[in-house]
Parts: C-alpha cells; structure tokens; sequence
C-alpha cells in the first residue's frame, strides 16, 4: 500500500507542476516551407532575384501544399526585378510574368488560405494593371481586394485608397 500512496504522491507533485508551468512554455511547430521562404527572402533582399525564382520554383515541387505563399513569393521577386529593367519590352514581360504568378496564388487557394495573402496578391495584381493603364480592370481587382476585408489592413488601406484614386481619374 506504501508504494501506491508514494506514487499517487508523485502523481499529485507532477499535475500540480504541469498546472503551474501552464502557458509558461511556447509549442512552436516549425513548417520546413516557411523555414525555406524565410532564406530565400533573405536572398530577394539581396536582389539576386534569379537564384532566388529558381529556388522558389524547387520549393514549389517539394512543397505542392504551399503554392500560394511560394507563388506570392515568385511573384514578388518578378516584381522587384521588373524594377531595375530599364529596357520597356523586357519589363513588360517580367510584369507579366509577375502578374501570372499572383494569378496562380488566387487559382491555387483553398478555404484554408491566409486572408492577407489573398489580399496582397490581389493589390499587386491591380497594381500591375494600373502600371499597363488598364485603369478599369485594375478597380475591378482593387474591388476583390477589398472584399475579403482587413484581413491584411495595410493592402485593404492600399486597395480602398487606389480604388478612390483611380474612380476619381476616370
């Protein structure tokens, strides 16, 4: 009977420890994609925006799950490159390429896909319409942003102000 008092003892001293040390620890479930796109922004930071498509695009075949966060990515890193093209035709083509991108972030969601995500591909969509004058169009993207709401309130801000901006000049 001694060895069953000692354990239920021990039993009561572990539960009351775990009830103390409740919230005090952080379950951090690291997801090797993110891992990954974390590096590879590092490596956009640097603007060497071709390693950085090339590794985006072996992230997409080892991670099919993650399409939408690795195309924002593309897409982005399109974007930033289309920057320093100082020749239109060519960029042009990288805005395209770009925009083509952020349309497979939009394709490739689910229902469980961050909101802001979804938000931002749409406003760097629109933005690209706007670059070409597409002005109508570019409001209709604008419009999709705003409807998902203040999920990502910087690109919700954007978009309202854009859409205004825009609606004012036609």
């Amino acid at each position: 009977m001694t060895q069953f008092a000692e354990a239920r003892k021990r039993a009561l001293a572990a539960r009351e420890e775990r009830r103390k040390n409740v919230g005090s620890k952080e379950i951090v479930i690291e997801n090797p994609a993110t891992k990954k796109l974390l590096e590879i922004d590092k490596v956009i930071q640097a603007k060497n925006y071709a390693a950085a498509e090339t590794q985006l695009k072996q992230l997409l075949q080892a991670y099919p799950g993650d399409a939408p966060r690795i195309y924002y990515a593309l897409g982005r890193a399109a974007s930033l490159s289309a920057e320093g093209i100082s020749e239109p035709e060519a960029r042009k083509n990288r805005l395209l390429q770009a925009k083509g991108f952020y349309e497979n972030v939009i394709r490739s969601a689910t229902p469980d896909t961050d909101k802001a995500l979804l938000s931002l591909s749409y406003v760097a969509m629109a933005r690209i319409y706007e670059f070409f004058g597409e002005t109508a169009y570019a409001i209709k993207i604008y419009e999709a942003a705003i409807k998902i709401g203040d999920a990502a309130s910087q690109s919700y801000k954007e978009a309202t102000a854009a859409r205004e901006r825009l609606m004012k000049e036609q």
